[in-house]
């Protein structure tokens, strides 16, 4: 059994250094957020987040991507201040980049803050126990159309011969993108529909983790949970929290929101899956 706390979508933001930072899309990406997303995006709860998630006893955190608003190293860094003072050295950190991340092309510093590497490959396979593989999948750099993600036949191809080539009885995957059935119409992935058959061919993946759409949800494709824990700092610091066993997949959807001027943790929803094996 292993316990893993999922969050995405944390919106670190930094003011660019640069005239060019306020140039085009990304001028216009940093005055959506000042304008009407800086509210939602917060750390008032954060710790409270964090907090919730030490208690569960966790030996892994999984981030879906969009750690930053402009992708710039300075929005990382602040990432990283806010995590990494409050988490044990034991605890495993995976992480992905998000649409946000990549808009400054500067996205190897993740896996430079994050996972103490030079760069992450788009597709990996990393072992979490006897039971269970993880396969990090990085959708999220698309040169044509800036906030969709493109899952293109060649990552298809690496994606498969990762799934092919796991001799676990169970895989989980962490991406930014979320396959079509929990997409929404504002929300895209140009050939999602070749993701969705996919994990819809391969009855071993039980678990899809993914962000983007700042919701909080939870779709069941054939033999695949797909997961998303919304907005994790901000006014509605969400998280989810999975349980992988040998013949069980849990799956907890926990939210910190604020009541009567209270803030206090309530469990959202849970379900309990067992696996066939």
């Amino acid at each position: 059994m292993i316990r893993i706390a999922h969050i995405s979508d944390l919106h670190f933001f930094s003011l660019p250094k640069t005239l060019k930072g306020f140039l085009g899309k990304n001028g216009v990406g940093v005055l959506n957020h000042l304008l009407f997303r800086k509210k939602f995006f917060h750390s008032t709860l954060f710790k409270n987040l964090i907090a919730d998630i030490l208690e569960k006893n966790v030996q892994e955190l999984w981030i879906s991507g969009d750690l930053s608003v402009s992708g710039l190293l300075e929005e990382f860094i602040l990432a990283k201040e806010a995590l990494f003072p409050h988490l044990p050295p034991s605890l495993k950190i995976r992480v992905i980049p998000g649409n946000h991340d990549v808009r400054s092309n500067l996205q190897n510093h993740i896996a430079k803050l994050f996972l103490d590497k030079d760069s992450c490959d788009p597709v990996e396979t990393h072992s979490l126990n006897e039971d269970w593989d993880l396969i990090t999948l990085d959708a999220s750099h698309n040169g044509h159309k800036r906030d969709s993600g493109l899952f293109s036949a060649s990552l298809e191809e690496m994606f498969e011969k990762h799934i092919t080539a796991s001799i676990k009885e169970r895989i989980a995957v962490l991406c930014h993108y979320p396959p079509p059935i929990a997409q929404g119409k504002n929300n895209r992935l140009v050939r999602g529909e070749a993701l969705q058959h996919l994990l819809s061919s391969h009855p071993k993946i039980a678990l899809f983790a993914h962000g983007h759409t700042h919701n909080q949800t939870l779709f069941q494709l054939k033999s695949t949970l797909v997961t998303n824990p919304g907005i994790s700092r901000g006014s509605f610091g969400r998280y989810n929290f999975y349980e992988l066993g040998a013949k069980t997949l849990r799956v907890e959807l926990r939210s910190v929101e604020k009541k009567n001027s209270l803030e206090g943790w309530y469990n959202k929803k849970a379900v309990f899956q067992e696996l066939p094996l």
